[in-house]
């Protein structure tokens, strides 16, 4: 079949020069019977697809990309499908053909680009069936074409729903990251704000309990007591007494004796009780003064508490709307994308075989208005398969299988399939001199998604730590075992955090 493949450019050339049927006379019959058994295995081709998909589907457990072990699978179990439609022997020669970018899995483009090579391939043997004038096998090839087409534009909306589901859980994880950075930052102003609250209520009740202090010990000095006097006539009582004594007047100095004995003890207790209500007096004015400050720092720091739960509620709707900001410019780009792909995969490939239909119509159309037929370009006797062999870029073949191989490298590297740029930026196979002008702008602004999800964090348990953070200045190992929170125990404490931060705006409604 190799020598029917390659041999198909000069048995073309022949049947367009030629309207008669002598260039179909002039064909082999091995030839013939060889193009039409390649084109009924390719009937059958969207079913022998269908299978593949069911199997690369089937082994894709992790629901990622396909990698090596998983393709040799797939192989295994289709091997006789691609052997018949693609010649490879091997399932280390299918990955290697179509692992385009070398990193060891077939992502969602190189999945795809499995059956549209087949769907190339197809395409090849139809255009042979028509130049052989096999119109009926043709016409159910080219319907059997169609249907593949659309089997792969199924596929590749499957692959590409997934991709933007994950971007959109992507973004919800975003969204749920940035929300426990604010429960966490807030948490941690809250616990600075009460640990501040009680060192100056702390402060407070000290300085209260030193002025206290400073109050009793000024209390204490004799030059407090002498600040209540006896009475005047206590004082006079007792000058009468004096001289009536040097009188020699005993009577009416035992009278003032008495008089003074009962006023002196009144006296007494009336100072000692003005002393008490003094001191009383002036500690429960210091404690009123003491209750009054009190009051007023209790209420400066509920002040300043309700403005961090203020600030905290209006940051939180800021947040709240940041989070589903860009949530529908995803969805927007996302569908764009998608109908984009289906008009392509539906479109694209009816237009190419118009053009190319149009292409030879014109050639005859214009071969017919010729008044003299040109003659005929003579061909080289050397086969396709010495020109293969001859030439300095392509590789030396040895079998049928490095044939084929070598053949799909070929419709890989001419590009003629179409491309979903699925997992693949757009561009990325543009040659580098390419310059982009306004009317050839293409693409699916999907670069604006993947800037929008690179904010996204690694899970602290996926990042290896730093070899320095292992060993200490004396380079001893340090012990984390013991300091290294589990999952678990990290989640539990974001659920701790949130549920603080939640009561405090619900006081925040109230």
């Amino acid at each position: 079949m190799y020598q029917t493949e390659t041999k198909s450019s000069l048995y073309a050339s022949k049947l367009i020069q030629q309207t008669n049927y002598s260039a179909l006379s002039s064909l082999p019959k091995t030839y013939i019977r060889q193009v039409q058994a390649e084109g009924e295995i390719f009937m059958a081709a969207p079913q022998k697809c269908a299978n593949i998909w069911k199997e690369f589907r089937k082994n894709d457990f992790t629901q990622v990309q396909i990698p090596y072990k998983t393709a040799l699978q797939v192989f295994d179990a289709c091997k006789e499908d691609f052997q018949m439609m693609l010649k490879i022997s091997n399932g280390k020669d299918f990955f290697d053909l179509f692992d385009q970018d070398n990193d060891g899995y077939l992502n969602e483009d190189e999945q795809i680009l499995v059956f549209s090579i087949i769907k190339e391939k197809m395409q090849q043997v139809a255009n042979l069936l028509l130049q052989i004038q096999q119109y009926v096998p043709f016409k159910q090839l080219m319907k059997a074409i169609r249907t593949l087409e659309q089997n792969i534009c199924e596929y590749q909306d499957i692959l590409r729903q997934k991709i933007y589901k994950q971007e959109v859980a992507t973004y919800k994880e975003i969204g749920l990251e940035k929300l426990d950075d604010f429960y966490e930052k807030y948490y941690n102003h809250f616990q600075q704000f009460e640990n501040q609250k009680k060192i100056r209520i702390q402060m407070q009740i000290q300085k209260q309990q030193e002025e206290m202090g400073q109050l009793e010990d000024k209390l204490s000095k004799n030059t407090e007591f002498l600040k209540v006097k006896p009475k005047r006539k206590l004082k006079d009582l007792q000058t009468q007494e004096k001289l009536v004594s040097l009188d020699e007047r005993v009577e009416e100095a035992m009278d003032f004796r008495r008089e003074l004995k009962n006023m002196e003890k009144a006296e007494q207790e009336r100072v000692a009780s003005e002393q008490e209500k003094r001191i009383e007096s002036q500690k429960d004015e210091l404690q009123r003064k003491h209750q009054k400050q009190m009051e007023q720092l209790k209420a400066k720091l509920i002040e300043q508490e309700h403005k961090l739960i203020i600030q905290l509620k209006k940051e939180y709707n800021v947040l709240l709307k940041q989070i589903g900001l860009h949530s529908n410019e995803i969805e927007r780009i996302q569908s764009s994308a998608t109908q984009h792909a289906i008009r392509k995969g539906e479109t694209e490939g009816e237009l190419k075989r118009m053009k190319e239909r149009a292409r030879i119509q014109n050639y005859i159309i214009g071969d017919t208005k010729r008044t003299m037929t040109p003659k005929p370009q003579q061909l080289n006797s050397s086969t396709y398969e010495d020109t293969v062999s001859s030439s300095p870029r392509s590789p030396a073949v040895h079998n049928k299988y490095d044939r084929a191989a070598h053949e799909i490298k070929v419709l890989i590297h001419k590009q003629n399939y179409t491309s979903f740029y699925i997992k693949k930026k757009y561009g990325a196979d543009l040659p580098v001199n390419y310059k982009p002008e306004p009317y050839k702008l293409q693409g699916d602004n999907h670069d604006r998604i993947e800037k929008i999800l690179s904010v996204k964090k690694k899970n602290p348990h996926d990042v290896l730590p730093s070899l320095t953070q292992q060993y200490d200045e004396n380079l001893k190992e340090l012990d984390k075992g013991s300091t290294q929170k589990s999952e678990q125990e990290l989640i539990q404490e974001r659920l701790k955090k949130k549920q603080f931060i939640l009561e405090k705006l619900e006081e925040s409604t109230h």
